[in-house]
């Protein structure tokens, strides 16, 4: 069991793209943003937006980690979709649909 607050699962498959990858963070003035989907914590902007800063992220495990965040590397996404589904904890799976089908 995790005392974490924050925690991100991929598959085995998918360590070596995301060891790999690259993303940009792009930083907003949060007062243009109004949360859209309270459980998993989206937030939209109702107008156009210009960031204020755009940072390239190139090693996203060290900065996964560096958030505090608990990364779990698993097989099979599968057992723990079930297990979050049944609990009360707040999720995103806006990328099931990338995971291995068992």
């Amino acid at each position: 069991m995790s005392k974490t607050s924050r925690m991100i699962a991929i598959e085995t498959g998918w360590y070596e793209r995301v060891k790999k990858g690259s993303i940009y963070r792009y930083i907003f003035d949060a007062a243009d943003f109004e949360l859209e989907e309270e459980n998993a914590g989206y937030y939209v902007s109702r107008r156009p937006v210009i960031p204020m800063e755009v940072e390239r992220i190139d090693d996203l495990i060290t900065a996964i980690l560096n958030e505090g965040v608990e990364l779990r590397i698993t097989p099979s996404l599968q057992p723990l979709r079930e297990q979050v589904l049944k609990s009360t904890v707040n999720f995103s799976m806006i990328r099931m649909r990338n995971a291995r089908q068992e």
